[in-house]
């Protein structure tokens, strides 16, 4: 019977790269908070009214820091209830961080219609709006948040582009909810 022996000898070479490795995941993973003034203004909790198309609407809204105080998490839920059950007839979860990279905000917005339907989206650096563009083969969805600061509201703004063609989709006002 042969027995093989495996011994493993660090080398220095093995060992620096070992711990530069280390420290770059550590590095990567300990990303300073996020600190945004125009984020810090969704945090609460707020009723959403308007038209969403063409349909009046109430929606109430929940924003948090989440995930090490890099994103904001909008949890929108309708009022109004699937026929027939208790469901609410929409519900979204909305994270919007920092891509850093390309200086912009970066919007996860995931919903009631599906993984089909999750879009990644990207909205410019404002100091008063955000902006979101999330992009598909047919076209566009715009979503504006547009931040009033002397009454402490949001106004909603949504459309959808196809070519040269944008259409309204939906109108709505945030306002922030009452103590529950």
């Amino acid at each position: 019977m042969l027995k093989v022996r495996c011994r493993f000898v660090p080398s220095k070479i093995s060992i620096t790269a070992f711990l530069a490795l280390t420290f770059a995941i550590v590095g990567y993973a300990q990303q300073p908070t996020l600190e945004d003034p125009l984020l810090n203004h969704l945090v609460g909790h707020w009723t959403l009214t308007g038209t969403i198309r063409g349909q009046q609407t109430t929606h109430d809204v929940d924003a948090s820091w989440v995930l090490n105080h890099q994103y904001i998490q909008l949890q929108e839920v309708s009022r109004e209830k699937q026929s027939g059950t208790s469901a609410p007839q929409y519900e979204a979860l909305v994270l919007v961080g920092l891509d850093a990279r390309r200086g912009e905000y970066v919007v996860h917005w995931m919903d009631v219609y599906g993984g089909g339907f999750s879009l990644v989206g990207y909205a410019a650096r404002h100091p008063t709006e955000i902006p979101m563009v999330f992009k598909d083969q047919d076209g566009q969805f715009l979503t504006t948040l547009t931040y009033d600061a002397a009454t402490d509201q949001w106004a909603w703004q949504m459309d959808t582009e196809h070519g040269a063609t944008r259409q309204e989709f939906a109108r709505l006002a945030m306002r922030r909810a009452k103590p529950r």
